[in-house]
């Protein structure tokens, strides 16, 4: 009995030893760091499971990239390293899409700079303006980001503007925006700190419908910072079919080619005895005289002849307009054109700042056309 409870014992405390030296191990010798997988260039889904495998996770976050999606571009700690088991590794994941790389706009003027962030397939952002003894206003200064980082369509790229010298001048010159989409257009006058009033449709073959004829002011002319602007967009001109011309029969009507005596001024025309068998009462005896006399020479009328008249419908256009200022008197030309055609409503010299208002009836639908100088700076349509 002795000899068994001794056994015992000895086993129990060779357990005992063993379970020590296996905690021992385990806490002291045995090594829980694991080497951590590379993983840039793998999907998502195969870098998961290789975390997986080490005793790791994986934590994602999407970033813009020119790799394709769902692609590992970035671990955050590198291949290769040690890393305790259970640890998460941040993972940058592509969106997927193609990279822009931005044009450098430095040193060009704003209108410029606009265009070549729109031709890239850019958005301008926020835009700074400040004041600069070394570039001249308009000129770009700074930009964010800078080129030639690659960025995608829908970053916006923020710029930094000179104003020049400050306190030098209040009044800026009307950008050039002919040819340019209503859009693009009105950005650019918008960031030269001015604003677009009102906008309308003007026939025209020399741009594209859609896009600006001219403005008003025209481009160029200096105004006040915070002017309005209008803009004149372009549609396609309406085609009118050649209407037939309604001809008259003339009808042959017998004259009497008999001639008329021609007596002086002043003459008493003779008594002239009328045959009864052949009477003709233009017949004049031979012994009467005739005297030529001058034909008086008709006055010449220089007076310009009176428009056509609308007929009656009940309508009547309005006109309010003031001519832009204008360092010299130009030749202003107002018409009205509608269903009995065209009229002239002035046609003379007109002022800078000279306010014009006028009323005229017309017939159907009407369109009133403001010609200053050699363009046409204002068109209305009235239904």
């Amino acid at each position: 009995m002795n000899r068994l409870f001794r056994w015992g014992i000895m086993i129990a405390l060779l357990i005992l030893i063993g379970s020590g030296l296996v905690s021992i191990r385990l806490i002291f010798v045995e090594d829980r760091d694991v080497e951590v997988p590379s993983l840039v260039g793998l999907s998502l889904v195969e870098a998961s499971s290789s975390l997986h495998s080490a005793g790791l996770s994986a934590r994602p976050d999407m970033v813009d990239s020119d790799q394709p999606r769902d692609v590992v571009v970035y671990q955050a700690v590198p291949a290769g390293e040690k890393a305790a088991k259970g640890n998460v590794i941040n993972l940058k994941v592509s969106r997927g899409g193609a990279l822009i790389n931005i044009p450098d706009v430095r040193g060009i003027q704003f209108a410029e700079a606009v265009k070549a962030l729109d031709a890239s397939g850019l958005k301008l952002g926020s835009v700074l303006r400040v004041p600069d003894q070394m570039k001249p206003a308009g000129v770009i200064i700074a930009q964010n980001p800078a080129s030639p980082a690659g960025v995608i369509s829908s970053r916006m790229v923020e710029l930094l503007v000179s104003e020049g010298r400050a306190g030098l001048s209040t009044t800026v010159p009307v950008p050039d925006v002919r040819g340019e989409e209503e859009q693009i257009a009105r950005q650019i006058i918008e960031q030269n700190d001015l604003i677009v009033s009102q906008t309308a449709q003007l026939e025209s073959k020399l741009v594209l419908p859609g896009s600006v004829v001219q403005t008003q002011p025209k481009a160029g002319t200096r105004v006040q910072s915070g002017a309005s602007v209008k803009l004149f967009i372009a549609k396609a001109p309406v085609e009118t079919p050649p209407q037939p011309i309604e001809t008259t029969p003339v009808q042959n009507v017998q004259q009497n080619t008999a001639p008329v005596p021609i007596l002086a001024q002043g003459a008493v025309p003779p008594v002239i005895p009328v045959d009864q068998d052949n009477a003709s009462p233009f017949a004049l005896p031979s012994s009467v005289p005739v005297i030529p006399a001058e034909t008086p020479t008709p006055p010449v009328n220089t007076a310009p002849p009176a428009p056509p008249l609308a007929p009656a419908s009940g309508k009547t256009a309005k006109l309010r307009y003031q001519v832009p200022p204008l360092s010299r008197a130009l030749p202003l030309r107002i018409e009205i054109t509608d269903s009995a055609g065209t009229r002239v409503l002035q046609d003379r010299q007109a002022n800078g700042g000279e306010y014009i208002s006028l009323e005229t009836p017309y017939a159907g639908s009407a369109n009133i056309a403001i010609q200053l100088g050699s363009e046409v700076i204002w068109q209305e349509k009235y239904e």
